[in-house]
């Protein structure tokens, strides 16, 4: 009885920190996710807080991905060039921010952004309620399994960093390079840029942190026939 109060007790408080918590991927599934239609595991290792930020500019939080791997489960195919759209869980939009998609295929040691939307990302979203925001896959993107994750800096409150990481596959170029730039981590721990809110800043986004980013391109190694007939199916 014990255990099943104690088991109780941790769902209910994570349902309560879920719907005071910010912005995730509800679809692609994030690493953990709450959500009925994702993988499921352990109901003492669901990440109910998964809208919440992974840092302030005053504090870490947690690991850019928080989690160093998702439940097993099928994961989304993604074909090159293709344009999805993500459904994001909102608890508080902030006024919008900026959003940088990122592509890493080596769990999150290496990002490339791939398309960006800087200052009005979500402005037109509403507190509660689901939203669509569409991106597409780089038509030169390599196959593979790939980390796919929205970093946003929201306009408005605290300065926070959010970061939304779903586990993908790539149907594209068997072996190949991505380039991009390095993602802009913001607002994430004391040594890190500050961006401002909006209002204060007399309306500078981070413009000059921004166009600072750095290029990178990454090689992804051929694979096998039978590698990735195994991740068109199950992770």
């Amino acid at each position: 009885m014990k255990s099943i109060l104690a088991a109780a007790s941790i769902l209910l408080s994570g349902f309560a920190l879920l719907s005071e918590a910010h912005i995730s991927f509800r679809y692609p599934c994030p690493r953990r996710g709450p959500y009925a239609e994702c993988p499921q595991g352990p109901w003492d290792q669901i990440d109910y807080n998964i809208r919440s930020p992974v840092g302030t500019h005053g504090a870490i939080n947690n690991p850019i991905c928080k989690w160093s791997s998702s439940f097993p489960g099928v994961r989304p195919v993604f074909t090159a060039g293709q344009t999805v759209n993500a459904n994001m869980d909102i608890g508080a939009y902030h006024k919008g921010g900026s959003c940088q998609w990122a592509l890493s295929y080596d769990n999150g040691q290496t990002w490339v952004v791939f398309q960006d939307k800087l200052k009005t990302c979500m402005a037109d979203a509403s507190n509660g309620v689901s939203y669509t925001l569409p991106f597409t896959i780089p038509a030169n993107a390599p196959s593979g399994p790939a980390i796919l994750n929205l970093f946003w800096n929201n306009n408005e409150g605290n300065r926070e960093l959010y970061s939304s990481c779903a586990d993908v596959v790539i149907q594209g170029t068997n072996g190949g390079t991505l380039s991009g730039v390095v993602p802009l981590i913001a607002n994430y721990g004391p040594n890190s840029p500050l961006i401002k809110e909006l209002v204060l800043s007399g309306g500078d986004y981070g413009q000059a942190y921004f166009a600072a980013r750095k290029p990178i391109t990454i090689t992804v190694p051929r694979q096998s026939s039978a590698k990735r007939r195994s991740l068109n199916r199950t992770n």
